[in-house]
């Protein structure tokens, strides 16, 4: 059953780039509103797929804020860094962010590692480059560096936030927990849109909402999916799992669906990728 589960975690977290890139080819500019409209879908998943009557307790809250500040701090800080600078290199730290949870799993849940799931994440470490490295000159500046490193931390504590309610909790008001935080999240995006985007959050509803919803739906799948494989599986391995199958899917999808010519370097690190799924199963 984790490997079902895993399966359609790679794949729902697989579906959200390529819903993205669909949504940048339909000329989508309001960046935060989609955002607000794919956690608004996200929160309505998790109401509908909820055990009635929801149970709202207070000891909830904490992991609540946490993952929706963390979330929120990801998603902005995010978006300023590929404003500022450079798309790959920002993609590629975001990216890295999955070593904070796989280093959390592995000093304070004791996770048990071998020498082989340690070669298998360096080959994603390296995977993680060379498909996002580009030739060529690239911005650096020192507001880059800062939005970056806040957009790295905010998502790696995103999901440990994340996992750490679901071990602590074992899964018990994984819903309501979602709920709070979605809810907050998509206040704050909303807020966002209409200072940064006002005159631009009617166009991008009319033309797109329907892939902000596919979205939407794709993420509170993913989220749900997280939180369960949480007690079913390490989160050292969990994260790099998914992180890996997503470098596989995502280029697949570039080459056979959107027709895209990935480099030498590219090839390399989609083959680390599949090496790395391997050596950290071993």
């Amino acid at each position: 059953m984790d490997i079902l589960i895993l399966c359609a975690t790679i794949l729902g977290n697989s579906l959200q780039p390529v819903l993205k890139k669909a949504y940048n080819k339909k000329g989508g500019g309001g960046v935060f509103i989609f955002s607000a409209i794919t956690v608004l879908t996200a929160a309505v998943f998790f109401i509908c797929s909820a055990e009635h009557p929801l149970n709202f307790t207070p000891d909830i809250l904490p992991y609540s804020l946490g993952f929706a500040t963390s979330y929120a701090v990801a998603t902005i800080f995010g978006m300023l860094a590929i404003f500022e600078g450079s798309l790959s290199l920002t993609s590629l730290a975001t990216s890295y962010s999955l070593l904070i949870p796989t280093l959390w799993g592995l000093l304070f849940y004791k996770d048990e590692a071998s020498i082989w799931f340690f070669v298998g994440l360096a080959l994603l470490l390296v995977s993680l480059f060379l498909i996002n490295s580009k030739d060529g000159e690239v911005k650096i500046t020192p507001k880059w560096v800062l939005y970056v490193l806040l957009a790295f931390l905010g998502n790696g504590i995103c999901s440990t936030v994340q996992s750490g309610f679901a071990k602590s909790n074992e899964g018990v008001g994984k819903s309501e927990f979602m709920i709070i935080a979605l809810f907050a999240v998509f206040t704050v995006m909303l807020i966002a849109s209409f200072v940064t985007d006002r005159g631009g959050i009617v166009p991008s509803l009319k033309g797109s909402w329907y892939i902000m919803v596919l979205c939407g739906i794709a993420n509170g799948a993913v989220n749900l999916f997280v939180i369960l494989l949480s007690q079913m599986m390490n989160t050292s391995l969990m994260f790099p799992l998914i992180s890996a199958g997503g470098i596989v899917i995502t280029s697949l999808v570039s080459i056979f669906i959107y027709k895209e010519k990935l480099s030498f370097k590219q090839y390399v690190g989609m083959a680390l990728g599949i090496g790395a799924i391997v050596f950290m199963n071993l």
